[in-house]
């Protein structure tokens, strides 16, 4: 049923794919990839901090004033980053809920191809800890930067 439905599904626009290192607050220092125009799905791993979080990230370009077609340099994203996948079976478990503004800057005008990605925003911390529960914490600063390359 669902190979029925997907040609049906709009995909027009949908053309950019995304890689992207850098650093950031509950990203750890990073490894990000995005497919998407408006609308962009992407997922990150954290290479080499300790906590190794896995996440999914879900992001929503604001259209440019003058061309509503195209997406524009700002952004909204939220993301969800846990410890589940990067460590094995422990007795604790950590997941983020991120949601930030963002900017894109563009530093090859040329192509247009290479850039930063700039956010900033809040998260949640939700953690184990076996005698107590979960325990949820608010933090209230959360943010990343990192190199991209569009393809």
């Amino acid at each position: 049923m669902f190979i029925i439905l997907l040609p049906g599904i709009a995909l027009e626009g949908q053309n950019r794919f995304e890689i992207s290192t850098g650093a950031g607050m509950f990203d750890g220092l990073f490894l990000k990839a995005k497919y998407g125009n408006r609308v962009e799905i992407g997922l990150s791993q954290d290479l080499i901090t300790q906590m190794r979080t896995t996440g999914l990230e879900i992001y929503y370009r604001i259209p440019r004033k003058y061309e509503p077609a195209r997406p524009g340099h700002f952004y909204f994203m939220c993301g969800f980053s846990t410890t589940l996948f990067g460590k094995g079976y422990e007795t604790f478990e950590k997941s983020f809920i991120y949601p930030r503004m963002g900017r894109s800057i563009i530093l090859s005008r040329r192509t247009g191809r290479v850039g930063l990605n700039i956010d900033l925003g809040v998260a949640l911390l939700r953690s184990t800890n076996p005698p107590e529960g979960y325990i949820t914490e608010f933090i209230p600063f959360s943010g990343s930067a990192g190199i991209f390359y569009r393809f």
